[in-house]
């Protein structure tokens, strides 16, 4: 048989590309699918980790509340009260607290509505029993089968032993471990995994939709919990198999095939060929490759001239050129607009998970923008994270108002970037093509002055392009002009507002607050310049100069024979991140021959909890130098109880929103009771601020608030007035208190 010329060639053309194919192929599917193993025990261990660490600590707040009870004076009955609701608040997955007799008979049941009929028995039908009996001298907590205490076999009971004069019994708590595996698992499972958890044969939690990757993908972990011993189960789901795989073994397998097939096809037709036909071909197929390349390197230049890389929008140049044109019609031009979209905390992604990331989102931002884009809109991104959206004849301006807020609403929704979930908000300036004239480039500049006063106005929100913007940046910018000069300059006053004792009406404190008063005798609220001193940087010598014109004025008054007085000097966020913070404020107190134990710093709660680990030392250094530290409007931030635990602060400033309404507000005089409660617990002073009737003074003195602050007293007022006050009164507020 004779075969055509060239056969050989194309043969062994063939059988190699087919094997090195298929052995790229088999290479990169190992690694692909070495990675996906990685990633599932990655996954696995983590979760395993969640759940015992988890388990500890309900352990541990077994142990702690148990030698809490044992240590303290108060009554079973009392520290029962005050911890019972506590624990199943904190901990959610806490279903009851028991408390044995030594004989280990159910003496006390919270909530004592679920199972009344406990009370009484004996605590049964657990391998705990014997333990319990036999637990006498045990500090540690014993952890079982809740048995006749649970709702469900799988609940579990922790007990620790209590050996008090007044307490002798055991404590317990009552775990439901159905909760706490949902409460872990949904808290830290990734998208995309999937799990069941199994003991003695039975599933007893399963999270999961897809089971078609169980066999074949499956992590299993043997997990010793509380003596039991759990089979942790975790998989893939196939899309998350094929996003982990990413798809190259089958590009190169199918990419391999191709060119296989195509050098094969090539190497048949030129073994057809004369040798001069050959010769001709070649030289057409490099003459038309060059010319081919030319084109696409034109087309590409082109395109790149008016594309933006990443998303492949048009950019700010094209959207100029499309605005130029459109409007030359001023009459079908008139509600034309653009958006100007800027994305709120971009760089924090960023900044925390790489440009990669980064990149990846703004292509997902891009696109979902382009899907509520009406069909007479361009989108271009004008550069960073900032997205340019032109309506060109919108039927009104309404459309355009409602059109930002469906992309606000968009843009505040979560985005899916590999293994993270992120969250981001946009900020939008919006102009019309009738206020700037029809230029372009007026409107796009009006459209950016719009952005920066919705950035201004808390961001996640839009405002429109007035003409009024630009005066109130320009009065802005003026006055952060004379803010710097009185800052400078010194000329900026600080007042006192006295802080009174209510029983007696005796001022045993004073606040120091900044005040502008301008050459004209225009006063500048704090509300007005602060933020902008915030801003600029401008808080930290403003805030030197309150200090030390504070300290100096407590040293007279201690001189005039005012020895007890305090001064309360707020300290702004700004300079926590000084390095020297402390021993700065240490040298001016020193300087002004004050006490250190005369000086309290106030931190409002936002600022208290910004950079926890960098604070706490700030504020353990305050202490130790003797200072007194304040939370500030305590209750309308974050209200943390356990920075109240664990954090040196001797001083809560109720805030005046709460005092406002008092007593009428049966809401406020429940928070404002809680909070006094809260205090007088931990051994920590009160201060209620915004006091202006007597009634509310009633009302906080009725509940052992002892000391206030409001315009009922005084208003903020120079040191001078101050002075005549404390002299003219003997530090008495002259005021009758009903």
């Amino acid at each position: 048989m004779t075969l055509f010329p060239g056969a050989k060639q194309v043969l062994l053309t063939a059988c190699a590309g087919i094997i090195v194919s298929l052995a790229a192929f088999g290479y990169l599917r190992q690694s692909e699918n070495e990675a996906a193993r990685d990633a599932l025990q990655t996954e696995a261990f983590n979760l395993q980790r969640e759940i015992r660490q988890n388990m500890t600590a309900h352990l541990f707040a077994t142990e702690l509340l148990a030698r809490e009870w044992e240590q303290n004076q108060p009554s079973l009955e009392q520290s029962w009260q005050r911890d019972a609701e506590l624990i199943t608040l904190y901990y959610q997955s806490v279903q009851g607290l028991a408390w044995l007799s030594p004989t280990l008979q159910i003496q006390r049941f919270f909530p004592p509505s679920r199972q009344p009929q406990l009370l009484g028995t004996v605590f049964k039908d657990s391998d705990l029993v014997e333990r319990l009996q036999m637990s006498s001298g045990n500090r540690h907590a014993m952890v079982g089968s809740a048995g006749n205490l649970g709702r469900l076999s799988s609940d579990v009971a922790m007990f620790a032993r209590i050996e008090n004069d007044d307490k002798q019994g055991f404590l317990g708590l009552i775990i439901s471990m159905q909760d706490l595996l949902n409460n872990v698992i949904r808290g830290n499972i990734s998208e995309g995994f999937q799990l069941s958890l199994n003991h003695q044969g039975k599933t007893l939690y399963q999270f999961a939709g897809d089971m078609s990757l169980r066999e074949s993908w499956t992590e299993t972990r043997q997990l010793q919990i509380l003596g039991n011993s759990w089979q942790l189960n975790i998989w893939l789901t196939s899309n998350k198999l094929a996003q982990l795989r990413g798809g190259v073994s089958i590009a190169i397998l199918l990419a391999g095939l191709l060119i296989t097939a195509m050098l094969t096809f090539v190497i048949f037709i030129l073994a057809q060929s004369r040798y001069k036909a050959q010769q001709l071909a070649d030289a057409n197929i490099e003459l038309y490759t060059e010319i081919d390349e030319r084109e696409r390197i034109e087309k590409q230049m082109a395109y790149l001239a008016e594309h933006d890389a990443l998303t492949n929008l048009i950019n700010r140049n094209a959207l100029m050129r499309i605005l130029n044109e459109q409007l030359k019609n001023t009459e079908l031009s008139a509600n034309s607009a653009i958006l100007f979209i800027d994305l709120d905390r971009f760089k924090e992604v960023n900044d925390a998970l790489g440009h990669t990331v980064g990149d990846e989102l703004l292509r997902r931002v891009a696109r979902r923008i382009s899907k509520l884009a009406p069909k007479n809109s361009r989108l271009a991104r004008s550069g960073g994270d900032e997205f340019l959206l032109a309506i060109l004849k919108p039927d009104n301006r309404q459309q355009v108002i409602d059109l930002t807020q469906q992309l606000l609403k968009a843009l505040d929704s979560h985005f899916f970037v590999d293994d993270y979930e992120l969250f981001i908000s946009a900020s939008i300036g919006i102009a019309f093509a009738n206020d700037a004239d029809f230029n372009a480039e007026y409107l796009i500049r009006n459209a950016d002055t719009a952005l920066y006063q919705a950035k201004d106005n808390g961001r996640n929100t839009y405002h429109l392009y007035n003409k009024a913007v630009h005066r109130d940046l320009a009065k802005k910018l003026e006055l952060v002009k004379q803010l710097r000069y009185a800052v400078e300059n010194e000329s900026l006053v600080v007042y006192y507002q006295p802080k009174v004792e209510l029983l007696s009406h005796r001022i045993v404190g004073l606040e120091a607050l900044v005040r502008w008063v301008q050459e004209d005798g225009t006063v500048i609220g704090p509300d007005q310049f602060i933020p902008i001193a915030e801003d600029t940087g401008l808080i930290i010598p403003l805030s030197e100069f309150v200090l030390k014109e504070a300290c100096n004025q407590l040293h007279h008054w201690h001189k005039a024979g005012f020895e007890d007085l305090t001064m309360a000097i707020n300290i702004s966020g700004k300079q926590l991140h000084l390095p020297h913070l402390v021993d700065d404020i240490m040298s001016t107190v020193h300087g002004a021959q004050v006490p250190a134990d005369k000086i309290e710093l106030e931190l409002t709660e936002q600022v208290f909890i910004e950079n926890i680990q960098s604070h706490t030392n700030f504020m353990h250094a305050v202490r130790d130098n003797g200072m007194s530290l304040a939370i500030d409007d305590f209750g309308v931030g974050y209200s943390s109880l356990s920075y109240l635990k664990n954090f040196p602060v001797t001083s809560l400033k109720i805030d005046r929103s709460f005092i406002n309404d008092l007593p009428d507000n049966e809401d406020d005089a429940v928070i404002v009771q809680t909070i006094i409660n809260l205090a007088r617990n931990l051994n920590i002073q009160l201060v209620a601020e915004g006091i202006e009737t007597s009634e509310q003074v009633d009302f906080l003195m009725s509940r052992e608030c002892g000391v206030g602050q409001g315009y009922l007293f005084s208003r903020p007022l120079p040191a001078e007035k101050i002075t005549e006050l404390l002299e003219n009164y003997h530090g008495l507020i002259p005021i009758q208190i009903a």
